[in-house]
């Protein structure tokens, strides 16, 4: 994989006109140009913004929420397999609490299946809050990093999905007002330092997901936080809506981009999800992809672009009950109808 491209160097090289300011050399910032009159607030896109739409030759891997691995309560993920790949997707993920360490007969049977049906089982995610405050909690979610690291390298992954946390009392998406602070980014950096040091000589990669609650909600976090950890382990799990506020919402374009310009290779998997403005506050909900304001034609391009194939995971979407139909067949026929005009290639 390419080395990932600074925000210096991308001034440097004058390959993107979305940077402004100078920033320290150990420092990454990140915000989107100034184009209005200084008494308008900055939440238009530029008429000019760049949209290339040139696909690349690399596929897709297809997978949805509504379809991950699961072997605890007597599930059984070689059965899953099938019908997963019935659904029309070609890769699937497990979450940690539905997920534990198989036997060694119970592995290789998993693998004899995922590849006779060619499903990619690419990562567990650990959906826990690493800066809890209470310290039993933290050294508990600790523990569960380093399982779920053991897990990945049983099912032979290259990385856990994980999340900097929170200073609430509750979930790693907890909004808390001490959040965006110096000493909360250092609580994180040192917890994943200790994760980092606890599993070394693992090849496990550690993904993390961008949370719009918490510091960890722009490209130039994501790199920051490679950079202070000081581990090549550390990459991007990517979700441009989780990065999404009033003033990106309209501008998800020049998000795109920069994601894309400044983490690269170092991007493992990424979300597919919409999102819309509702109400007259600053409220947002999700929504089918193609039903709200992502920009996915870019998305998708940037996808195809890189170097080896990624997943694209579908979430947040109803799966069909009380509530409405079934969302996830209208989320990837949309997904599909557009790679397919774009000429990007989901792999099938």
């Amino acid at each position: 994989m390419s080395k990932n491209i600074s925000r210096r160097k991308l001034l440097a090289a004058g390959s993107t006109g979305l940077m402004a300011g100078a920033v320290a050399s150990t420092a990454h910032s990140w915000s989107l140009p100034f184009v209005e009159g200084d008494h308008l607030t900055q939440w238009s896109p530029p008429a000019d913004v760049t949209r290339n739409l040139t696909p690349g030759s690399t596929p897709i891997r297809l997978c949805s929420a509504g379809d991950r691995l699961s072997n605890t309560n007597g599930a059984n993920p070689v059965e899953q397999v099938g019908q997963i790949r019935a659904n029309g997707f070609t890769a699937a993920e497990a979450r940690y609490a539905t997920w534990s360490l198989m036997s060694d007969s119970g592995a290789r049977e998993l693998k004899a299946e995922l590849d006779r049906q060619d499903l990619w089982f690419y990562t567990v995610h650990v959906w826990e809050n690493i800066i809890h405050p209470d310290p039993h909690i933290r050294a508990r979610v600790h523990r569960d990093y380093l399982t779920a690291i053991e897990m990945a390298e049983q099912m032979d992954m290259d990385f856990v999905l994980i999340h900097t946390g929170s200073r609430a009392y509750g979930k790693p998406n907890d909004a808390d007002p001490r959040n965006w602070t110096t000493e909360t980014w250092q609580m994180a950096v040192d917890a994943l330092k200790q994760v980092i040091a606890d599993s070394a000589g693992s090849n496990v990669n550690l993904a993390v997901e961008a949370i719009n609650n918490n510091n960890m909600n722009s490209p130039a976090a994501h790199l920051q936080l490679r950079e202070d950890v000081g581990s090549e382990r550390i990459k991007v799990t990517l979700d441009p809506t989780n990065m999404v506020n009033a003033s990106t919402l309209f501008r998800n374009t020049e998000l795109i981009n920069q994601c894309f310009e400044m983490l690269g290779e170092d991007i493992m998997y990424a979300h597919a999800k919409d999102i819309r403005w509702s109400g007259m506050l600053p409220g947002m909900e999700w929504v089918v992809p193609g039903q709200g304001e992502m920009d996915y034609e870019v998305y998708l391009t940037h996808l195809s672009r890189l170097e080896s194939p990624r997943p694209l995971m579908m979430e947040f979407l109803n799966r069909g009950n009380y509530e409405g139909p079934d969302q996830y067949p209208m989320g990837k026929q949309f997904i599909e109808e557009t790679a397919q005009r774009l000429g990007v290639t989901i792999y099938s």
